[in-house]
């Protein structure tokens, strides 16, 4: 008998009426305990006293209780896998977890990539047409009025103001934006000055791309772009370049990021990086001194991956025209409210591959990960450490 943890508090992420996981129950007796938390004395008690052969990774297990490496030192003996229904495992040690207590610890590999690459797509539209402030302004400043909207339109650096937002608990938002345009009998030319604050609003068609994690996501991402906006990808991956016959698209690999001109030419960046010691910080002060003025960038990474104190001189300096983000820093504390604050920001939820049917696909890879390991003998089909 094999006992599968699903630790949840208020929801439960997975999809309990798939085949292979009636399959597992009723045929090969897997055992799915959904274990709803209280506390971390509890749990420990709970995992030792069941001898739970795997735990099966959720929200609300982080949320809650901090996720599986607080817990270290307590697993069970019994414990054979740690199976994480979505692709970053940077929040455990995996190496270090296969080689001290021989415990497999598996993703759903690849198959994340479309859906994250989708919303990259969303990222990269916004930070070019300034489309998140647009929106901002028709619902929250110039709420229905269309031509009130336009009239930010060649609006300058200068002409920040500060819209406060207050919720029912009383805590106050507050959203800097570029005022309107005062409307006067001479006409305004706004040809050579179209942007909102003095950021520049343009098409991302034809545009330099440089991917930085250029793995199944990266190269997607490289894919969709190069198909939606014409875009010349560039990339730099640790491991080398990728042949165009993988790849299916042109695309220009980077030996180094120490060289400037990897950084010159490049009219976005994109990151898809893990978190890692080579990948902390990889934007900064230095990287973007390199850049052309006016670079926008998106993060789908991990939020270790920007110096954000950086990049918010750099979205006041100009030298960042834009940025689109999914993920930040301190995502379990409190996201830096000064990203939040900013019209030239598109700020998401860490939502890349949050969707319906991803949610069923991810579900189903997870079940075959631990009908591998626990029926198969295998070593689980998407095996990171």
């Amino acid at each position: 008998m094999t006992k599968v943890i699903i630790p949840y508090k208020y929801q439960i992420e997975l999809d309990d009426s798939l085949p292979l996981y009636k399959e597992l129950q009723e045929k090969h007796s897997v055992q799915f305990l959904k274990y709803h938390m209280t506390t971390s004395e509890h749990f420990i008690k709970y995992i030792n006293d069941e001898q739970i052969n795997c735990i099966w990774i959720t929200e609300d297990f982080f949320t809650y209780l901090g996720g599986p490496t607080p817990y270290w030192d307590q697993f069970p003996k019994s414990l054979r896998a740690i199976v994480v229904p979505w692709v970053g495992c940077d929040f455990i040690d995996g190496k270090r977890l296969r080689e001290e207590k021989d415990i497999l610890l598996c993703n759903v590999g690849p198959n994340a990539a479309s859906n994250v690459s989708d919303l990259c797509l969303y990222l990269v539209l916004s930070c070019f047409r300034m489309t998140s402030f647009s929106e901002y302004c028709f619902k929250f400043i110039d709420t229905c009025d269309i031509d009130a909207c336009k009239d930010h339109i060649g609006s300058t650096s200068k002409d920040i103001v500060t819209h406060s937002l207050t919720d029912p608990q009383g805590k106050t938002f507050h959203y800097k934006y570029p005022t309107k345009k005062q409307r006067h009998d001479e006409p305004i030319n706004i040809v050579q000055n179209y942007n909102f604050g003095g950021k520049h609003i343009v098409s991302p068609t034809n545009k330099n791309a440089l991917i930085l994690g250029f793995g199944s996501i990266g190269q997607m991402i490289g894919k969709k772009l190069k198909a939606a906006f014409n875009m010349e990808i560039h990339y730099y991956k640790r491991s080398g370049s990728v042949p165009k016959e993988v790849l299916g698209y042109d695309a220009i690999s980077i030996e180094s990021l120490d060289d400037p001109s990897a950084w010159e030419d490049i009219d976005i960046i994109i990151l898809s990086l893990p978190s890692n010691p080579e990948s902390d910080n990889i934007i900064n002060e230095k990287t973007l001194s390199m850049c052309k003025n006016g670079v926008r960038i998106v993060n789908v990474g991990r939020g270790s991956c920007i110096n954000e104190d950086d990049l918010l001189t750099a979205l006041d300096s100009g030298k960042v025209n834009s940025c689109g983000l999914d993920v930040y820093k301190n995502e379990d504390t409190k996201v830096n409210e000064r990203l939040l604050s900013r019209w030239d920001v598109t700020a998401l939820p860490h939502m890349g591959s949050a969707e319906y049917d991803i949610v069923l696909l991810e579900t189903q890879i997870t079940l075959e990960n631990i009908e591998d390991i626990f029926i198969n003998n295998g070593m689980g089909i998407y095996t990171v450490n």
